[in-house]
């Protein structure tokens, strides 16, 4: 599958950094780095997306750590959970997560 994907750069991503706004490290793992129409998605399969209540926070930390890593705006990246059925993306430039504000 991936041979014939031009869009995928990578896959199982480490990502660590320090929210100082929440006084907490994050760690994980992106599961897929994409790059489309000049933006950086990243992707996370979640067995029931349509049930996942921690996607948008996980994946909105994810996308603020490689925004400070790579020094370019959140509004460069799109998100996106997914399994078999169901698909969801967002913006993380307009997103607020435990009142951090971008």
């Amino acid at each position: 599958m991936l041979s014939n994907d031009l869009t995928t750069i990578a896959v199982e991503v480490p990502v660590w950094f320090w929210a100082k706004e929440i006084n907490e490290g994050i760690s994980g793992h992106i599961d897929i780095l994409q790059i489309r129409n000049n933006k950086v998605f990243i992707l996370d399969y979640k067995p029931e997306a349509v049930k996942d209540k921690k996607a948008i926070g996980q994946l909105f930390l994810y996308a603020r750590a490689l925004s400070l890593r790579l020094w370019l705006p959140l509004d460069d990246f799109r998100c996106a959970w997914f399994d078999e059925e169901n698909y969801f993306e967002f913006n993380p430039a307009l997103a607020n997560y435990k009142g951090v504000q971008v």
